[in-house]
């Protein structure tokens, strides 16, 4: 699913799409858009697009794959 929006929802983050940049937050402020990147967050939209969806899992989530895969390799 493609994100066309500046904040996160739910239980995932949002990351700036310019490249190089690794700011990562529940929302991608004009403030940063402006002070990292001199650029208004509608021209790193045009340039880069909108920010990337980042879901965060929880330990016993990646625990549980691990163990899972290990399974199916044995």
């Amino acid at each position: 699913m493609a994100n066309s929006s500046w904040n996160s929802m739910g239980d995932e983050l949002v990351k700036c799409p310019v490249d190089g940049c690794h700011h990562i937050g529940q929302i991608i402020t004009k403030a940063h858009c402006r002070i990292e990147h001199g650029m208004t967050r509608d021209e790193v939209r045009k340039k880069y697009g909108f920010p990337k969806r980042v879901i965060m899992l929880k330990r016993s989530q990646i625990e549980g794959r691990e163990t899972n895969e290990r399974k199916s390799e044995g």
